[in-house]
């Protein structure tokens, strides 16, 4: 047996001094598993649904969780809205547990999970007076150049070749979709090479004086970048291991509804003047455009000929998004807010097909799970 490719390989009298080490330490465990000091709770919950605090006692993630309230009148910004379910809670602490270290922090994960709203959210609760922010969005375009002169317009002289954000305070640089910027033909990422540089080195050549070295202090980074795959690149191994990396899980269907609960019932409430019908309505479809979004991601899967085939939480936002841009005057009835939720899942899922077989394969899943669920509403 081969532990790797170019390790020697492991006798017998080893794998069995391995086995025996393993089942003694299974033993101790299974022994000793009634004296062990676990949370109390729930016996679905996990070690991972639990930390330490400060006082050494242990507490849940839950107990963190504060619940969003949405403006009964105003409208917010939609992509600004963070709602707080255990999964974001988790990871906002962790990002000030490093980033107060002053140490770099990338999230990555599937679209839709909530990367770039968690590392605003982060930036805003800086202090003005200590901290600056800001934001560079990367596209397959940004050029090294580009780049350099973002960072060096953020920054002014110190003191000789030292340069850092004006009047003494800090800056924190979020840098999103890190990973777009093209490969080259030789198969290296210039623009995060340059990333990487001002990371690792502290500071760049200058583009004006070539050999001189510009050290730039008082800077952190923190990125947001999609899983690699499917047409997405990576970032350069050199360029990952500055940051501390977390990965934002796709979160449970109970904290989706949630999501969503906040978010359809916040905008369709009674002093928006929306009758009881379509507030009773509004609920419903809550958990059914949820079921409409895991069977077409489940039934309609990328290929090579449909490689757009990729529904996310994104997808399940965008639908929601246009279900709250409406007025208790338009939406008068039960029938009208039911074409409207047709007209968008239409739109953000169907749009996207190219076959007349999945049209119709999601026309008929649509008519089935709505008369499965709303039975009446659909005889209407």
């Amino acid at each position: 047996m081969k532990l790797e490719e170019n390790e020697e390989v492991c006798s017998p009298e080893q794998l069995h001094r391995l086995y025996i080490f393993a089942n003694k330490v299974e033993c101790l465990y299974e022994r000793n598993l009634s004296r062990l000091d676990y949370p109390s709770g729930d016996t679905e919950n996990t070690i991972f649904d639990f930390f330490v605090s400060e006082a050494g006692a242990w507490q849940s993630w839950k107990s963190l969780v504060t619940p969003y309230l949405y403006p009964e009148v105003s409208t917010p910004d939609y992509l600004s809205i963070l709602v707080p379910i255990v999964d974001n809670v988790r990871i906002d602490y962790l990002i000030g547990t490093i980033a107060n270290q002053e140490k770099a922090v990338m999230l990555i994960g599937e679209q839709g999970t909530g990367k770039t709203v968690m590392m605003k959210n982060y930036m805003k609760k800086l202090s003005a007076e200590t901290h600056m922010s800001r934001s560079f969005n990367f596209s397959s375009a940004t050029s090294p150049y580009q780049f350099q002169k973002t960072i060096e317009s953020y920054v002014e002289k110190r003191v000789g070749v030292t340069f850092g954000p004006p009047g003494g305070r800090k800056l924190v640089v979020f840098i999103d979709d890190i990973n777009l910027p093209e490969i080259n033909c030789w198969g290296d990422q210039i623009t995060n090479e340059i990333v990487r540089q001002t990371m690792d080195m502290k500071g760049f050549y200058s583009l004006e004086k070539p050999g001189d070295f510009t050290t730039v202090v008082d800077v952190q980074y923190v990125g947001a970048m999609g899983l690699p795959g499917g047409g997405r690149n990576d970032i350069p191994s050199r360029l990952k291991r500055q940051f501390c990396v977390f990965n934002c899980n796709i979160p449970d269907n109970d904290s989706i509804d949630k999501i969503f609960r906040v978010v359809g019932e916040g905008h369709y409430n009674a002093k928006r003047g929306f009758s009881t019908d379509v507030r009773s309505l509004v609920k419903k479809l809550i958990p059914l455009t949820r079921h409409l979004w895991e069977e077409t991601r489940n039934k309609l899967l990328p290929t090579p000929a449909k490689f757009h085939y990729v529904f996310s939480l994104r997808d399940l936002s965008r639908i929601w998004q246009g279900m709250v841009g409406t007025l208790s005057t338009v939406i008068t009835a039960e029938i009208v807010l039911m074409s409207l939720w047709k007209h968008e899942v239409t739109r953000v899922f169907a749009d996207r097909f190219t076959t007349v077989e999945d049209k119709e394969w999601f026309g008929t899943e649509l008519f089935a799970l709505v008369k499965k669920e709303l039975g009446e509403i659909i005889r209407r």
